[in-house]
């Protein structure tokens, strides 16, 4: 862009006859720039005059709805143009009636693919791609099952809301009075059994629209339990880097306010609960950095069980062994099942 300051030799530059002298400026201008009629012409041209341009300008700015006006400075002023600003939002917005074509087109794109991941989401309770045989007790808003695959030890269960959403902390009311009950029973049956429980929840890419909540329940010995708070606090101290945006709060007690009441519902966290009475939350900063199978790990190593072992129960069982799995846990949980009140 041009200096302001330029203005004058480039007017002169551009109008000016090569050969006449600069004492004959004012007679060039008139000669090349002014209608042969003269003022009166233009006068006459003007549909208005020339004492109501400043009045027309007035009329047709507050005629425009979408007029803002704008705080701008001596030099920002010949850089903006509010009439081009105004001839581009013309052209986006463009004819409403394909512009409403293209919104339904877009709706129609993001309902299919919100139905092929429900589809393909084996969490889902009403998919076609959940594995029924591993189910255990259905609530209305929430199932109990075993894990598809990488079980820990025998009677590690899953408790999973049945509707799609991607972590307990965003679960409603109902739902979560519902995990509650699966967790109290789950107490009471391993309490019989002399074990304690440990609830875990890995809750990660929350926008995603394949990700689906699932907490995660395993009993262990009750000398095990006594030190888990210890092992997880180390294991996400060494976890979580020292620039770390919650540094002061790696680790925030859940005891008295509850998971709902300790983090908002859209941060990703890793939940650990012992039993029901309290536990802790690690917000994930950086879900890029972090390790989902942290949780998982911890559990390997405060049980003592053979990591390549771990390895091996990671894959997947065959439908038979786990048909049978799930049919042995059946018949225990049954004298506690909450679900049966609800037939």
């Amino acid at each position: 862009m041009q200096r302001v300051g330029d203005l004058d030799a480039n007017l002169a530059h551009g109008i000016m006859p090569p050969d006449d002298g600069v004492g004959d400026l004012d007679a060039n201008l008139a000669h090349n720039i002014m209608p042969p009629n003269g003022l009166s012409y233009l006068l006459r041209a003007s549909p208005h005059g020339v004492g109501d341009l400043d009045a027309n300008l007035a009329h047709n700015i507050m005629r425009k709805a979408n007029f803002k006006e704008r705080d701008m400075d001596a030099d920002a002023e010949y850089d903006h143009d509010a009439g081009l600003d105004m001839a581009e939002a013309r052209a986006k917005r463009g004819d409403p009636t394909k512009q409403a074509a293209r919104e339904k087109q877009r709706q129609i794109r993001d309902y299919k693919r919100l139905s092929s991941a429900l589809d393909q989401c084996t969490r889902c309770f009403a998919s076609a791609s959940r594995p029924k045989h591993l189910t255990v007790a259905i609530g209305q808003g929430a199932y109990l099952a075993l894990p598809e695959r990488g079980r820990l030890v025998p009677g590690h269960c899953c408790i999973i809301p049945t509707e799609h959403v991607a972590s307990s902390r965003q679960v409603d009311e109902a739902v979560w009075t519902e995990l509650r009950n699966f967790k109290k029973c789950l107490i009471q049956m391993f309490m019989q059994q002399g074990l304690d429980c440990i609830f875990l929840e890995t809750a990660v890419q929350l926008g995603s629209i394949r990700s689906h909540a699932v907490v995660e329940c395993v009993p262990v010995p009750p000398e095990a339990a006594s030190k888990a708070p210890m092992y997880f606090k180390k294991a996400i101290d060494d976890a979580t880097s020292d620039w770390a945006q919650h540094h002061a709060k790696r680790i925030i007690d859940t005891k008295a306010k509850g998971l709902r009441g300790s983090i908002p519902p859209n941060f990703p966290y890793l939940h650990i609960e012992f039993g029901i009475a309290g536990g802790f939350v690690h917000v994930i900063d950086d879900e890029s950095k972090f390790d989902r199978g942290l949780a998982r790990n911890v559990m390997i190593g405060l049980l003592g069980l053979p990591e390549e072992d771990m390895h091996r129960r990671a894959r997947q069982e065959s439908a038979s062994i786990q048909g049978q799995w799930a049919a042995d846990f059946r018949k225990q949980f049954q004298p506690y099942d909450w679900t049966k009140m609800l037939e």
